[in-house]
């Protein structure tokens, strides 16, 4: 079984973010619990508990906020799913895996066929230009494409030059963006359980909502 998770980055810092998010609420109004940390000088991600979605916190958050807000989603470390919002509004989207949740076409004898049975097909959204309101610095263009693309930066992460798994795809796009990659990298199930990322310790979480400091 692969690794699923969501989280928000916006690009404001934990001191700016965390109060405004102690009067605000999911999309459905309950109050918003999970978990905020530094990933950067002035960014900070959001991993909402379960049930509350990413892509539906996004839009309110930047808005909230006046700073953008990429949702990120890993569907069972096959999928990544980024989108960019601005004032409220998506301005752009990227998918690593399109067609992945479509209904398969098969042949006559039950057979996959198109791009699912030639492999994966190419993603959707590389534009390295519509994530840059979210760096932390200078951006490698060009590495951010062959991420984006599907080309690990660690040949190690990779099989026949291709990502295996979304969440090493997610980690490498953060690092290109020059933010904490392995926070951004995870989600409210992994912290609360105390799989925390390197060099992040309990202390390092803020608490939204009442939620349960991480078990230990």
């Amino acid at each position: 079984m692969g690794t699923f998770y969501g989280n928000v980055l916006v690009a404001r810092t934990c001191d700016e973010v965390v109060p405004l998010l102690a009067g605000a609420g999911d999309p459905d109004g309950e109050p918003l619990r999970g978990y905020a940390m530094a990933v950067g000088p002035g960014h900070t991600v959001i991993c909402p508990a379960e049930g509350t979605d990413a892509i539906g916190l996004a839009g309110p958050l930047s808005r909230l906020l006046g700073a953008p807000a990429l949702s990120a989603y890993v569907h069972d470390s096959d999928v990544l799913d980024l989108r960019v919002f601005v004032g409220g509004e998506q301005r752009h989207g990227y998918d690593s895996f399109p067609g992945y949740f479509d209904e398969v076409e098969t042949d006559e004898d039950g057979n996959p066929v198109g791009a699912v049975a030639e492999g994966r097909p190419e993603p959707v959204g590389v534009d390295p230009e519509a994530f840059l309101p979210l760096a932390a610095g200078p951006v490698d263009r060009a590495a951010l494409v062959r991420v984006l693309r599907g080309t690990p930066l660690d040949p190690q992460d990779g099989e026949g030059g291709r990502y295996v798994f979304a969440d090493d795809r997610h980690h490498d796009v953060m690092a290109t963006l020059g933010l904490d990659a392995a926070r951004l990298s995870t989600g409210y199930a992994q912290l609360s359980r105390g799989y925390l990322p390197g060099g992040t310790v309990a202390g390092d979480l803020i608490a939204l909502g009442g939620a349960e400091p991480p078990a230990r």
